[in-house]
Order: C-alpha cells, then sequence, then structure tokens
C-alpha cells in the first residue's frame, strides 16, 4: 500500500479564486458574435425531514445537535478557493455530550471536473464547516489525466478505521474505485478495491457508497449508460467481485438515477437519489427505503425539487444524510440558477 499524505496537497499556483470565464459580446465589429452562455456555480444547502413519517423511526425526541439545525445554504470551504462543494457524504460522531460531523466533499467550480478531490471537513453544529486540524486538502491530488470524483466516507466497525472510496477515472482504460483507511483523518493507505476494464467492457459507473449491515459490507453504484443501480457485497468489508454485481431491485419508473447515498435510519435504511425523468440538467432528490438493504420502495414525490423556488436551484445532485433522534438531515449539493 502506498502512503497518500505526502502527496495530497495541491500543486503550487491552483489555489486562490477562479475567475469566471465569460466574455461578453461588445459592442460594434463585435456585436454578431454569439454570447457565451454563462456557467453555473455550484453549493450545498441542508434540510430537515420527520423520519417518522418517512418510515424511517418510530418517535421523535430532543437532541441539541439535531434540533439546533436551520434549514438553508451554508458555505463549505474548499482548496481551490470557490466554496463551490459538491458530492458530499457525512460521519457523524459523538464523545459524550459532543457532536462532531465529518464530511467527506470535491470541489467542483463550474463543474472543472480537474478540481474533483476528494477533500475533508468537519463541523459542531451541522451548519458550519472547516477542515480538520492537521488535514492539508485534497487529501489526494488530481490525477495525471481525467478526474476523481464521488467520494463516499464510513466508519469500518471491525477496525474503528474510517475509509473513504472515491472514483479515480482514466479514460478510456480505466476506473478504478480507490479505498483510503486512515485511524486520525491525516495519515491515509491506498488499496485499489475495484478495477473497472473500460477498454474491455467493464461498466462506467459512478457514485459508490457502502454501509454495514449484519457483518457485510454491501457496495451501490449507478451504472452511467443503463442508469441502473448495482451492488455487490463483501464479507470482510474490503474486497468485492465485479463478477457479483447484481442489479438493485428497485422500481423507478420514469425516473433515471444518477448520483446515490445509502444512510442507516432508525428503522431500516434510505437511498438519495438524484435522478431525473426528463432533463439530465434538472434532477430532483428522490428518497427510496429498504428494510433489508436488498428490498427497496421508492417514495414517487421527490424529496426535494429543483422546480422548488424556495430552493432556487438549476439542478440537486449528489446528498448525503444521517437519522438521528426521529429526524432525517440531508446535506445536498446543487448547481444555482444562472439568476
Amino acid at each position: 500500500m502506498t502512503s497518500v499524505r505526502d502527496t495530497a496537497r495541491w500543486p503550487g499556483g491552483m489555489r486562490g479564486g477562479l475567475a469566471i470565464l465569460l466574455v461578453l459580446a461588445a459592442a460594434g465589429s463585435a456585436g454578431c458574435r454569439r454570447k457565451t452562455k454563462p456557467k453555473l456555480a455550484w453549493g450545498m444547502g441542508v434540510r430537515t425531514f420527520d423520519a417518522t413519517a418517512l418510515g424511517l423511526a418510530s418517535s421523535r425526541s430532543p437532541d441539541p445537535f439535531i434540533d439546533g439545525i436551520r434549514p438553508g445554504r451554508i458555505a463549505i470551504p474548499t482548496y481551490d478557493g470557490s466554496n463551490q462543494a459538491t458530492h458530499p457524504d457525512v460521519v457523524l460522531e459523538r464523545t459524550g455530550g459532543a457532536a462532531r460531523l465529518v464530511m467527506a466533499m470535491t470541489p467542483y467550480p463550474f463543474s472543472n471536473d480537474r478540481f474533483e478531490n476528494p477533500s475533508l471537513v468537519v463541523s459542531s453544529d451541522g451548519m458550519a464547516f472547516a477542515p480538520p486540524p492537521g488535514v492539508h486538502n485534497p487529501i489526494v491530488p488530481a490525477p495525471p489525466f481525467d478526474h476523481n470524483d464521488d467520494p463516499d466516507l464510513r466508519r469500518d466497525p471491525r477496525t474503528g478505521e474510517y475509509e473513504l472510496l472515491y472514483l479515480e477515472t482514466l479514460r478510456p482504460a480505466k476506473q478504478t474505485l480507490v479505498a483510503l483507511r486512515s485511524t486520525d483523518l491525516i495519515a491515509w493507505q491506498r488499496r485499489d478495491a475495484v478495477v473497472f476494464d473500460l477498454a474491455h467492457g467493464a461498466p462506467f459507473v459512478v457514485s459508490p457508497t457502502a454501509i454495514e449491515h449484519d457483518g457485510k459490507t454491501y457496495l451501490f453504484a449507478v451504472e452511467s449508460e443503463t442508469k441502473l443501480v448495482k451492488t455487490m457485497v463483501s464479507g470482510d468489508g474490503k474486497t468485492w467481485d465485479l463478477a457479483t454485481a447484481q442489479t438493485l431491485p428497485l422500481e423507478l419508473g420514469a425516473v433515471k438515477p444518477w448520483h446515490i447515498d445509502v444512510v442507516r435510519g432508525e428503522r431500516g435504511f434510505a437511498m438519495l437519489i438524484s435522478g431525473f425523468d426528463a432533463a439530465f440538467k434538472h434532477q430532483n432528490l428522490y428518497l427510496a427505503t429498504s428494510p433489508d438493504l436488498v428490498t427497496w420502495t421508492l417514495r414517487p414525490e421527490p424529496l426535494l425539487a429543483f422546480g422548488d423556488p424556495a430552493l432556487g436551484v438549476e439542478s440537486l445532485y449528489r446528498s448525503t444524510g444521517v437519522v438521528e433522534h426521529g429526524t432525517l438531515v440531508v446535506w445536498y449539493s446543487m448547481q444555482y440558477r444562472s439568476d
């Protein structure tokens, strides 16, 4: 295994704010030029839901951390200075009466995937975030070409280690599901968990997410071409056999899934699905529930809709959450409307 701790800094000169590369047509001789459509910015927000009404909890109870979260947009600092964070995944930790939320995410400034490198932030209230002490974002640099994407964070109950899964995408040859392990969020060891041989017909996947249940680790991901959710099961939480991948029996109707996250509820499990039924650029956030990670039921109405004027977004994207004290808290990523 190769340590990534000493290679995680972004090369010099890449930090700082990003300029919006938009040139407006000038008067006179330039007046006949076609105007360039501005690229849209990305960001994140938080929203709470009654988990008992969603079938994910049996009752509600007071909790200072959960009750203190106020829905709205939140600022996530990113190493490139754009603060356009997306692809969140969270682990909620409690020590005594204190709570700490650890979030893995990536910058995605104006959809520039070269900055889409896994990073970490923490929060004591679920709304204000900062890098953990000693952590230098991104925790892995960009690959030599193409991009990294879609981090997923968990704690392995067998070892107590943090595991961060992400995709190292190197088209057209391969795509690797990389597993990073750490005891302190600072020093990470790399393992290649699954290699998708794209050159020889392996599927291209997005948004892997792993979760424990009954001593097994369930891995889910979306096949980009078919828009099917695939699943694999590991007995040790480290190795998966691509030949055992199965299509999840989840009836989605007209919804085409894109990015997903699976969250443990107090009763069963929740899958947060960013998906679309018409245009890819306008995604809603849907919720599916399961008692056992095997059988799933989709709620037909979006949990969050891109057309909701209160959100003011062009699209919703990969989102994450926790179910605590009868409340589902969702940290959602989104693309802002141009206005």
